[in-house]
């Protein structure tokens, strides 16, 4: 079970919903959800370690990440056909990680796919 720790907010931001679930998703490894909101020819970048390419190299990714224990959600931010969502991952194994995943929708609409992505994935010193 994954602890999510987020702050409230208005709720009249779907993709920030959107952005909510895909980090919860990620950190249960549920790459169905994950699938759905991807487009087929994804492009998402984990910075200074690889390049996933399609769905299939995200599920990959998805499969070889460590189990998480816990979300605390930063910020989550949308604007046209950009989002970003930032905050800490507590691993199984008690090390901290933080993260930021900045997106490229193929669209304005609230039911366009992710196109590309870049993630920024940093170890945290322990408490």
């Amino acid at each position: 079970m994954v602890t999510i720790h987020r702050l409230p907010d208005c709720g009249n931001a779907p993709r920030r919903e959107l952005l909510a679930a895909l980090v919860i998703a990620l950190a249960k490894h549920d790459a169905d959800h994950v699938d759905s909101v991807l487009a087929d020819d994804i492009a998402w970048r984990i910075l200074g370690q690889r390049i996933l390419e399609g769905r299939d190299g995200v599920r990959q990714w998805i499969a070889a990440t460590p189990p998480v224990e816990e979300v605390s959600f930063g910020s989550l931010l949308t604007h046209g056909r950009g989002a970003s969502v930032d905050g800490v991952l507590v691993l199984h194994d008690g090390t901290r990680q933080a993260f930021c995943h900045v997106l490229r929708f193929a669209g304005a609409a609230k039911t366009a796919k992710v196109l590309e992505a870049d993630s920024y994935l940093i170890a945290l010193p322990a408490h």
